[in-house]
């Protein structure tokens, strides 16, 4: 749907190479200069920096490249829509919410599409898909950059403490001996974690012993078994703190409510459709 000439911007913004672009293309070095020469000519501002033999993009020239890259995804799945008159919708979702809020979407999702794709994994690289049109959206927990993405609300989680039923403590300071298990950097739980300890004037390596599990099922089922701590969302334990199986940690000045989002790109073309879905589950 794009003008070559953007399409090949597109590629000079992942690649930052002539020389590589014109390979990924099938088109030679000197069209790859001549089409961006032509562009910058029209639009009659920079698109790109030439620094002793490295690209760099303007800021405009980034811009752009990013506003390109969501018409010609976007504009793809339209045209597919139209031309196959089936609606495929490609999801992402952070591991924290796989057990809890994705299965509710699933099920009203695919009431309305033949086709629903789901990708799991942390905020960082969810929100990495939606950059790539990998994904449509992403049901999040993390921070997101608002300039870059929007989203929709659904609802408002507790994230707590959690430990073995033994803990009896009222402070941060009396669990920094205890093993803290945390999810790996990028997921949207450890950065809530960190940002409130950082408002205690406190970081991760206050702890002793820190232990990194990608899958919070796999730290619940630790702590079931083992010492330690960890901090997450109160719906991920309901059964084990209702069983007593884990206690949630009654911390001093520790009150987190976090925000679930449906989050998408700025300005997409989608977002009445986004709105609905948020709407019906």
């Amino acid at each position: 749907m794009l003008d070559r000439r953007y399409q090949t911007l597109i590629a000079l913004a992942k690649y930052h190479s002539f020389t590589k672009t014109a390979q990924k293309l099938y088109i030679t070095q000197p069209a790859v200069s001549q089409q961006i020469a032509s562009l910058e000519e029209e639009l009659d501002f920079a698109l790109v920096i030439r620094d002793h033999g490295k690209i760099h993009l303007t800021p405009a020239g980034e811009k752009l490249a990013q506003f390109a890259t969501q018409i010609e995804f976007e504009g793809t799945k339209v045209i597919d829509s139209l031309r196959n008159n089936v609606e495929h919708l490609k999801m992402g979702c952070t591991l924290s919410l796989s057990s809890t809020i994705l299965p509710k979407f699933v099920q009203q999702l695919s009431t309305r599409t033949n086709i629903v794709t789901t990708k799991i994994n942390n905020t960082q690289h969810i929100l990495q898909n939606i950059r790539d049109g990998k994904v449509d959206f992403g049901l999040i927990e993390g921070n997101f950059n608002k300039k870059e993405f929007d989203a929709f609300l659904l609802q408002k989680e507790h994230f707590i403490g959690v430990g073995h039923n033994k803990y009896r403590c009222d402070s941060i300071e009396n669990l920094f001996n205890q093993p803290l298990l945390l999810r790996e950097k990028g997921s949207g739980s450890r950065e809530i974690f960190e940002n409130w300890l950082a408002t205690q004037n406190y970081n991760i390596n206050d702890f002793k012993n820190t232990i990194e599990i990608a899958s919070p099922s796999a730290i619940i089922e630790y702590l079931k078994q083992n010492d330690g701590i960890s901090f997450m969302y109160e719906s991920l334990v309901v059964n084990e703190l209702k069983t007593e199986q884990l206690k949630k940690l009654d911390l001093t000045g520790f009150h987190v409510e976090h925000p679930i989002n449906l989050v998408f790109l700025k300005n997409s073309y989608f977002k009445n459709i986004y709105q609905e879905i948020v709407e019906s589950v």
